[in-house]
């Protein structure tokens, strides 16, 4: 065939009307050469696939039986051997090309009664080519699809009156409900036996003639990939909040993006130490020295087995079908990109260090030992039981979400000879990115100390005694309570050296010259006190109460729990385990208080306002969110982890006041609860991605985002009402079930243009990150993504290091960092005084700048350490203004026609920013060359 198509090429390449010549294999297939034609000229848009085929007759079929041999050891080795072993793969691919005629006229016959058959077809040829499963060795290709769907037509389990749309539905849930067994035993009088093609392939697909199996190359991992993907379609399809059509037929399904965890075999040429140590000479020769396919079951089974209960689903990449030109040789194995396996988890149990065995005397010990080599031991539970059993390192949770990478490594180098650094792992991108951090613990760990500490206080709140009002509710609104704060608060030990002594305050304030003191973080508590009549019906009354009853709480936590405590009008700081609580005194009936008024005529109107919507926000919404929040975390253990990078991400490129923290956690939330057309994501990388592709693909102008929480919502409902009152909505609608309207989440931001923004730097930062951990020449840094273009701001104010609290939490924090009055401690104390709390020298300059210039300019910043202020003047910052005396601050006056107009005075609006940020600012930097007046 080879040397046919070789003759071709020659005769066709002195011809004027063919453009460019290669070769390529079918599906990768060595044994199936193909001549790709292109016409001349670049507007060539089409390519044509030349097959070699034998004349119909030229070979008996039944030569080509699973069970009979055609290649011979004595040939193939050239050591004389007694017996020759079956060659199904291989009588598989020269009956392949023996038969299209026949396949062409069945197909022809099926669709001339079927109507929709080509458009059915294309529909689940689409389907499948979104999840990568139609290119490639073993591959569900497009013929495959086309055989499928005449196959249901004349076994009358679809009706030739069907839709195309219909098709595919009764395609799909066909697809994920069968077996191989079944359908081999439905198709056709067979001439090989049921028994003799299944012992010698993995997946069975008979054609019309019940001599050829389609599927000879199909991995059983490939099959119930397609078995999985089949099903998952068909819980969405119907699903009322969830898009049906795009989900299954317009979202790509990328490796990467699909599985948990990744790995690949870079180095594929060390598959041959693997046919060698599991005597794999009679696969080499079926697969004609294709030592990648003849090892890849027997890796494929290890992995299987080592991984167990910890996997949903192993998959594995298609070796793609490779083109060269007709002038070179062709390529060798080992240049076929790198074997990737991908890893569905089950989050319960994947990160379990401890894979328990059978018992001593059971006769199963001697296989776990086998699988299990040197790491297998005996080992005595509290049970009292004695068991094998192996145990994995995973000390911190960052560490037990790489026990899968252990298994894999160390199987891979135990069993087939795979060394470590010839594996890649891609799956090692943690919650944050904790550069400047000393203590190796995860997001999820440093959370779990601030709720237990929470619940601690909790407790006490609610037993206090001496309180003229009982506690009805004490509810957490901080993100930490939720798993999903960035950095969360770690117990801290004041250094009190570091401090001014000679005045004793509740507020220690650091000396002159001294680096600004850390940032200590107020985790906020809702208190709500009971209603009563004894509460006033003004605003200003309740105030008043309310700070009564901080300075209450002050004092009945000092006397009975010794806390420090510091109140205030507005809240009460405690001090308790080196972390800061701001708790808050709410009264239920105050927002609608702030909505009251009475005219002069003595009537009371009702009339929302910002100041109710806010302390709504703060004391009702933002408490019953994080309660929610906390709730998805237990059931979905990575998902604060996935927050934490998300919110990592947004400070990084300054979008962190543009998509609000809680915002950012409901996009995340959606991630889990309508994962569709995935399943919700089981590691923080996974669902990191799929936050990307969410921000830049979503249609955000025509469909709301619906955060299905408690699965209280459908989506017809939400749909309709936000297509009739589209124009007065936020650019970005997020319903939930407590706000079906409003989207009260992104009411003030973002605006149409940062929206924009976001979506094109998304979109950037996926195909960067994908591209790098794809490519096994690339160092996997998830901090590329995490640098932000600086290049399209007019002015940069570069910071004092030195007064940033938070630089140890920068993306790429200094080699040096400052002294700022604390050292971490695992078990700080409460008591003692109270230091500086919620100071942040670049939030107040960030204010006073915004407050100062809003109306010129936008301000950006990284809030976690950084140190750069990035400005961005607004379209019309600079055009003509008339003069008025009220508004010539930081504008300078012209005269022109007898007409005074004003204009910024840049240079003192630039002296201004240093002036506000004395002993802050270490330089402003102008970039005049963008800017246009």
């Amino acid at each position: 065939r080879a040397l046919y198509l070789a003759g071709l090429a020659q005769h066709l390449s002195s011809s004027s009307e063919v453009g460019t010549l290669r070769y390529s294999c079918l599906h990768g297939n060595r044994l199936r050469p193909v001549l790709l034609l292109t016409p001349p000229g670049k507007d060539s848009s089409f390519t044509v696939r030349v097959h070699a085929c034998p004349p119909p007759g030229f070979f008996k079929p039944n030569r080509f039986h699973p069970q009979r041999n055609n290649v011979r050891t004595e040939w193939y080795t050239g050591v004389q051997s007694s017996s020759d072993p079956p060659t199904p793969h291989y009588n598989s691919s020269v009956l392949g090309d023996l038969l299209p005629r026949a396949h062409l006229q069945f197909l022809s016959a099926v669709s001339s009664q079927c109507s929709a058959f080509t458009d059915g077809v294309a529909l689940l040829k689409v389907w499948l080519h979104q999840r990568q499963l139609d290119q490639g060795t073993g591959c569900f290709s497009g013929f495959l699809a086309s055989m499928l769907v005449a196959y249901l037509l004349t076994t009358h389990r679809i009706s030739n009156n069907m839709t195309a749309y219909q098709l595919l539905r009764n395609s799909l849930n066909f697809l994920g409900k069968i077996t191989t067994a079944y359908i081999i035993n439905a198709i056709y009088i067979l001439t090989p036996s049921l028994a003799e093609f299944h012992s010698a392939f993995q997946v069975v697909f008979v054609d019309p003639s019940g001599h050829l199996n389609m599927c000879s190359d199909m991995t059983a991992c490939t099959y119930k990939q397609l078995q999985h993907e089949a099903s998952l379609s068909m819980q969405f399809w119907d699903e009322p909040t969830v898009d049906g059509f795009h989900c299954l037929l317009m979202t790509p399904k990328p490796m990467i993006r699909t599985s948990d965890h990744v790995f690949q075999l870079c180095d594929l040429v060390k598959l041959q130490s693997t046919c060698k140590k599991q005597n794999l000479l009679n696969d080499l020769m079926d697969l004609s020295g294709n030592y990648i396919q003849a090892a890849l079951p027997f890796v494929l089974s290890l992995l299987q087995q080592g991984l167990g209960q910890r996997i949903h689903l192993l998959t594995h990449s298609l070796a793609p079908d490779l083109e060269w030109s007709v002038e070179s040789e062709a390529p060798k194995y080992k240049a076929q990109p790198p074997l990737s396996f991908g890893l569905l988890l089950k989050p319960e149990l994947a990160s379990c260090i401890l894979e328990k065995g059978p018992a001593a005397d059971n006769p199963k010990a001697v296989e776990f030992r086998q699988l299990w080599g040197s790491r297998s031991e005996l080992r005595r539970f509290q049970d009292g039981s004695i068991t094998e059993a192996v145990l994995w390192e995973g000390e911190s949770m960052c560490q037990r979400r790489l026990v899968p990478q252990q298994i894999v490594t160390y199987l891979l180098q135990l069993h087939a000879d795979i060394p470590e650094a010839s594996v890649r792992h891609i799956g090692g991108i943690d919650d944050v990115v904790k550069t400047g951090s000393e203590v190796p613990t995860t997001g999820e760990e440093e959370s779990l100390v601030v709720v237990q500490a929470y619940d601690d206080l909790s407790r006490k709140l609610w037993n206090l005694e001496g309180l003229p009002l009982s506690i009805t509710a004490v509810q957490g609104a901080h993100p930490a309570l939720r798993y999903t704060q960035v950095f969360p608060p770690r117990p801290l030990k004041v250094d009190y050296s570091f401090f001014d002594k000679e005045k004793i305050s509740r507020s220690l304030i650091p000396k002159e010259g001294k680096p600004c003191p850390a940032y200590i973080t107020p985790i906020t508590v809702i208190c709500h006190m009971e209603g009563s009549g004894k509460w006033p019906h003004d605003r200003l009354a309740i105030r008043h109460i309310r700070a009564a009853f901080h300075i209450r709480l002050a004092e009945l936590l000092k006397k009975q729990h010794n806390y420090t405590c510091r109140a205030c009008p507005s809240h009460l700081d405690v001090w308790k385990e080196g972390l800061a609580f701001r708790i808050q005194v709410a009264y239920h009936r105050e927002p609608q208080v702030l909505r009251e008024s009475v005219t002069p005529e003595g009537l009371l109107l009702v009339r929302d306002n910002e100041e109710a919507q806010q302390l709504e926000m703060a004391t009702i919404h933002k408490p019953l969110l994080t309660s929610t929040l906390h709730g998805l975390q237990q059931e979905h253990s990575c998902f604060g982890a996935v927050c934490r990078l998300a919110k990592r991400w947004l400070a990084a490129q300054l979008f962190s006041d543009d998509i609000t923290e809680d915002t950012a956690d409901l996009l995340v939330a959606s991630l889990f609860l309508q994962p569709a057309p995935f399943t919700p994501p089981g590691s923080p990388q996974v669902g990191f991605l799929r936050f990307l592709h969410l921000l830049c693909s979503f249609e955000w102008r025509n469909n709301p985002l619906i955060v299905n929480l408690n699965n209280e919502l459908t989506g017809r409902e939400i749909k309709n009402g936000f297509m009739a009152s589209r124009e007065s909505l936020p650019v970005m609608f997020i319903a939930t079930p407590k706000d079906k309207k409003s989207s009260m989440w992104t009411k003030r931001a973002p605006t149409v243009q940062m929206l924009q923004r976001v979506m094109t730097v998304a979109a950037e930062s996926l195909k960067v990150l994908e591209r790098q951990l794809m490519d096994g020449k690339q160092l996997q840094d998830v901090r590329v993504v995490m640098r932000p273009p600086l290049d399209a701001y007019d002015v940069l104010i570069h910071l004092n290091p030195k007064q940033v609290p938070l630089l140890s939490q920068a993306v790429d924090p200094p080699p040096v960092n400052f002294s700022r009055g604390i050292t971490a401690q695992s078990a700080a104390q409460s008591g003692g005084s109270l230091p500086v709390i919620d100071y942040n020298p670049v939030f107040l300059y960030l204010s006073e700048l915004r407050e100062a210039f809003g109306d010129l300019a936008l301000f950006f910043c990284d809030p976690y350490g950084g140190t750069v202020i990035a400005v961005l003047w607004k379209p019309k910052a600079f055009a003509p203004a008339p003069f008025k005396t009220s508004q010539v601050s930081a504008r300078t006056v012209k005269v022109t026609s007898n007409e005074a107009k004003t204009l910024p005075n840049v240079e003192a609006i630039l002296e201004d920013f240093r002036v506000l940020g004395k002993d802050l600012v270490k330089s402003v930097e102008a970039k005049m060359d963008k800017w246009s007046f």
